[in-house]
């Protein structure tokens, strides 16, 4: 490579963008950027941690990758949802150098100029932040199916399939699965074959719940087995798609017993006194 060329990658769940500001394609470690023209970026400044943030300004066009999903409509919500990340690589003289590694924070539209400018900060500056540790709280902390919390998303998730969607609202019906007998082994017919069964589900039961496509969770408002409301619209979603639901907490301790049984791993503290006995009594 005897030219300078810069190649853009940007992720989002198993999603992938590549682009070049070159003028053709580029071919770097098998992978294709495709050229996109007018693709610019803002100077990165590396002597301060909290100065080597960059602004990606794209034209908008349609920003598809390989499999034809389009880049500007995972930032087209109200509600951005932050997980996209992004790498910015320079090659020059046969040398390959990572000028930006990190995720996208803010998207910005300018009607006028047709352009979609997004907001990239590092790593090191979203680690750099000051953020707020646990509180002292009667709920639990913790957010359901992450390592506090220890409950299995792959453990408590079942398959749907999507029969409909109506804004945030989603139909779908539950796909059968596997009868499993006490030890967690498939339970055999006549025929010694695995015998199925489609399960229901009361209302609520997905209530603050997730659903998962594409390496991305989606929250649902609320949810039954026979469909939910979605949080947030999830990009790609279409009818017919498999995709896997799991049920949400209230953060509560009696939901946390009763519905999970993961009682032993409550943060919360739900017997705090509803005043403050620092100014409700005197210590003598």
């Amino acid at each position: 490579m005897k030219t300078r060329v810069e190649l853009y990658q940007l992720k989002h769940g198993d999603k992938t963008w590549n682009f070049t500001s070159a003028r053709k394609t580029v071919v770097h470690n098998s992978i294709e950027y495709l050229p996109v023209r007018g693709l610019q970026r803002t100077v990165i400044e590396d002597e301060s941690i909290d100065k080597c943030d960059t602004e990606v300004t794209f034209p908008q066009m349609n920003l598809l990758n390989a499999d034809g999903d389009d880049l500007k409509a995972v930032f087209i919500n109200k509600i951005f949802y932050g997980g996209v990340t992004i790498t910015i690589l320079e090659l020059l003289n046969n040398q390959t150098l990572v000028l930006h590694k990190g995720r996208v924070t803010q998207p910005k539209f300018d009607e006028s100029a047709d352009t979609m400018t997004l907001v990239c900060e590092t790593g090191e500056s979203f680690l750099n932040r000051n953020i707020l540790t646990r509180k002292f709280q009667a709920t639990c902390p913790n957010s359901i199916y992450d390592r506090f919390c220890g409950l299995s998303f792959d453990e408590w998730s079942f398959d749907v399939t999507i029969t409909a969607i109506s804004g945030l609202n989603i139909s779908f019906t539950v796909n059968p699965t596997q009868v499993l007998d006490e030890n967690g082994d498939p339970v055999l017919d006549e025929f010694d074959q695995p015998m199925m069964e489609t399960k229901t589900y009361a209302a609520g039961y997905l209530d603050l719940g997730l659903l998962l496509k594409d390496g991305v969770h989606t929250l649902l408002h609320t949810g039954s087995g026979t469909g939910a409301k979605l949080y947030r619209q999830h990009v790609g979603l279409t009818v017919g798609d498999v995709v896997r639901v799991a049920p949400g907490c209230d953060q509560s301790l009696k939901m946390c017993h009763e519905k999970f049984a993961n009682n032993l791993r409550f943060a919360g503290h739900p017997f705090i006194p509803n005043s403050n006995p620092i100014y409700t009594q005197l210590i003598k």
